[in-house]
C-alpha cells in the first residue's frame, strides 16, 4: 500500500491566505522527508475551500522543491482549461520533475465554479471527453488537430513532448457509478474520495470496478495493477490519543463540513440547470444529516497512531492501492500538522507496510 497527502490550501477564518500557501508546500517539502510516496494537488475557484486555483504552478513548484517523491494532481478540472495550453504546461512539468508527475482529470461539480468560468455546467461532460482526447493528441503526435463539438483546433505541434512515454499517467476522479463504469472499461485507475458515510462505499465502488474492467476483458493481472493504482482520500489526524486527536481536529472538521456543502451546493438551487436540480436537492439533504457523531463513527481516521492504523488497515483489507491522507483540513496549525504527519509516517506506515 502507498502513501500519499493531499492539498487543497484551506482558507479557513483566521488564516492569512499568503501564509497558508507556503505553510502547505513546506508540507510537501515535509511529506518527501517522511517518506510518503505521493504528493496530491487539487483544483478549486473562487471559494475558501481551496485556494489551489493552478495545479500546473503548484506541481511545478512541488518539483522544484523536491527530487524523489511523485506528483499527482487530483484532479485537473479540465473545462476550465485551454486544451492545448494544459498540454504544454503538463509536459514541462513532467520534464521539471524528471518524470514524477501523475494526471488525474475530472469534469467538476461546483457551480460557482462553471459560472465564474462562463461554462455551462450541463456541459462539462463533453468538454471533458473533448479535452482528454486532445491531450493524448498532444502528447503523442508529431502535429494534430482537432474538429469537436466544443473545441477547434487548427493543425498545431506542441512541444516539448513529455518526458514519460507515451504520457503521464492518467487517474480518473470516479464520485457515481458511471464514472466508475467508463473508467474501468478504460482500463484506468480511479480517485474515490470518503469526506462523510461509512467505508462501505468503497468496496461498492471497487465491485463494480472490477467486474467492469472484467466485462471489458483485461485479464486478473491488469485488474490487480489497476487496484494498486487506486486511491482514495480521507481525512487523517494523529494525536498521542484518541481523546487528543478528536479535540484537536474537531473544529477544523465542522469547518470543513460547512465549507464542503458550501462548494457543493449552489445558493439558488433552482437556479441551477433543470437536469441537475435533483442531484443538487439530492446531495443537499444528504449533507444536512451529516453529524459530528457519525462522521466520528463512520469516517474519520483520527485517533493515536494504533487506531489510524487499524482504520488504515481497513482500507488495505478492501483492496486500496493508495492512501490520499488529507492531513491540513479546515485550519489545523502548522504544528499540529506536522506533528500528526510524523506520528503517521514513524508509527503508522511501517505497521501497515
Amino acid at each position: 500500500m502507498k502513501f500519499g497527502t493531499f492539498f487543497f490550501f484551506q482558507n479557513a477564518p483566521g488564516r492569512d491566505p499568503q501564509q497558508i500557501i507556503h505553510d502547505e508546500l513546506d508540507q510537501i517539502v515535509w511529506s518527501e522527508e517522511m517518506g510518503f510516496d505521493h504528493i496530491w494537488l487539487t483544483e478549486h475557484h473562487f471559494i475558501d475551500y481551496g485556494l489551489s486555483v493552478d495545479p500546473p504552478v503548484l506541481a511545478a513548484t512541488a518539483a522544484a522543491r523536491t527530487s524523489t517523491i511523485r506528483i499527482g494532481i487530483a484532479a485537473c478540472i479540465l473545462p476550465f482549461h485551454n486544451p492545448v495550453r494544459l498540454a504544454e504546461q503538463l509536459a514541462l512539468v513532467d520534464i521539471i520533475s524528471n518524470g514524477r508527475l501523475d494526471v488525474g482529470i475530472g469534469r467538476g461539480n461546483r457551480p460557482a465554479e462553471f459560472a465564474g468560468y462562463n461554462i455551462p455546467q450541463i456541459e462539462n461532460r463533453g468538454r471533458y471527453e473533448e479535452i482528454k482526447e486532445i491531450l493524448v493528441k498532444a502528447w503523442t503526435e508529431e502535429s494534430f488537430h482537432y474538429d469537436g463539438q466544443f473545441y477547434q483546433i487548427p493543425e498545431v505541434r506542441v512541444i516539448p513532448k513529455p518526458q514519460q512515454q507515451p504520457h503521464p499517467p492518467f487517474y480518473i476522479v470516479c464520485v457515481g457509478p458511471e464514472s466508475i463504469q467508463t473508467t474501468a472499461r478504460q482500463g484506468l485507475p480511479m480517485l474515490n474520495s470518503v469526506l462523510f458515510g461509512t467505508t462501505e462505499q468503497l468496496a461498492v465502488n471497487r465491485d463494480l470496478y472490477v467486474k467492469e474492467m472484467e466485462g471489458a476483458g483485461f485479464s486478473s493481472a491488469e485488474v490487480q495493477e489497476r487496484l494498486e493504482n487506486w486511491g482514495v482520500s480521507r481525512h487523517v489526524y494523529v494525536a498521542p490519543t484518541d481523546a487528543q486527536a478528536l479535540e484537536e481536529a474537531k473544529d477544523a472538521e465542522l469547518w470543513y463540513q460547512e465549507s464542503l456543502r458550501r462548494f457543493l451546493i449552489p445558493d439558488r438551487i433552482e437556479d441551477a440547470h433543470p437536469d441537475l436540480q435533483a442531484g443538487f436537492r439530492a446531495m443537499d439533504e444528504r449533507l444536512s444529516q451529516v453529524t459530528w457523531e457519525a462522521l466520528v463513527d463512520e469516517t474519520l481516521i483520527f485517533g493515536s497512531p494504533d487506531t489510524v492504523a487499524r482504520k488504515i488497515e481497513e482500507m488495505h483489507d478492501l483492496r486500496v492501492g493508495e492512501a490520499l491522507c488529507w492531513m491540513n483540513f479546515g485550519g489545523l496549525a502548522q504544528d499540529k500538522v506536522r506533528r500528526s504527519m510524523e506520528l503517521f509516517s514513524r508509527e503508522v506506515m511501517p505497521h501497515i507496510r
